[in-house]
């Protein structure tokens, strides 16, 4: 079984209420993060029952199957009826939804199952990967060239709208791509409050320059500096390297 080093934080950034949430299950090699939309409570209601549902499911799964692409579709489609069924028990909810990234390590690799605009990353050999893409309305824009790169950044009143969502509707279809988390490697997590604040070549220096911090330290110094970016929402990050094992 694989070891880590993680640490998660986040921060409410000034808001009065916080729609994000954080896993770290590393006896499973299970990480995620979520962030809710929906208006409050709604949206931190969202964002808590689907990664409960999320984890609840992998638990049940064999070992050695946690990581394979069906137990992964089933456990975004296990989070999604659960917040389904919040709402069919409390029409008030409707509407209520979440982003829901997670990354499930195991001595074979690693994947990615991934709905949303919340990111997950890869520092490997100096340099930062993005594993995710962005399942907003402009993204998909940009990808099917209906948008230019130059007027995206005009598009403000689109720049939140997501395309995907768990939650929102009877069904939701995730992204799933593979990874290896290398013995000096970052994997890290964040929610948009947090990679809105924090651009890739800022992040990739401080990763970079962290050589020998833990993920605590790690995670902390990047937090701190997307806080003192003043942030438009809530902040929330997991960061995870993998230990070397002494048998």
């Amino acid at each position: 079984m694989a070891l880590f080093d993680c640490s998660a934080a986040c921060e409410q950034a000034g808001l009065s209420h916080n729609e994000d949430c954080v896993l770290v299950e590393p006896g499973y090699g299970v990480f995620a993060v979520a962030d809710g939309m929906g208006g409050r409570p709604g949206g931190a209601q969202a964002s808590r029952v689907a990664l409960r549902a999320f984890m609840d499911y992998l638990r049940r799964v064999n070992p050695a199957a946690i990581a394979s692409p069906a137990a992964l579709r089933n456990a975004i489609a296990a989070a999604n009826a659960a917040i389904r069924a919040v709402v069919e028990a409390d029409p008030k909810m409707r509407g209520m939804g979440t982003t829901l990234t997670a990354a499930v390590v195991t001595d074979e690799g690693g994947k990615i199952v991934h709905v949303g605009d919340s990111r997950a990353y890869l520092f490997s050999k100096g340099r930062l990967t993005q594993l995710t893409r962005d399942h907003t309305l402009v993204s998909e824009m940009l990808e099917q060239e209906v948008l230019a790169e130059s007027a995206a950044t005009g598009e403000a009143s689109l720049e939140h709208v997501l395309s995907r969502a768990v939650g929102t509707r009877p069904s939701v279809e995730s992204e799933i791509a593979d990874f290896h988390l290398g013995q000096y490697d970052w994997l890290i997590l964040a929610t948009d409050g947090f990679h809105k604040a924090l651009g890739p070549e800022e992040m990739a220096e401080m990763v970079l320059l962290s050589a020998g911090d833990s993920a605590q330290d790690l995670c902390r110094s990047l937090i701190r500096t997307a806080i003192n970016a003043d942030p438009q929402d809530n902040v929330t990050l997991v960061v995870v390297r993998r230990l070397v094992r002494e048998d």
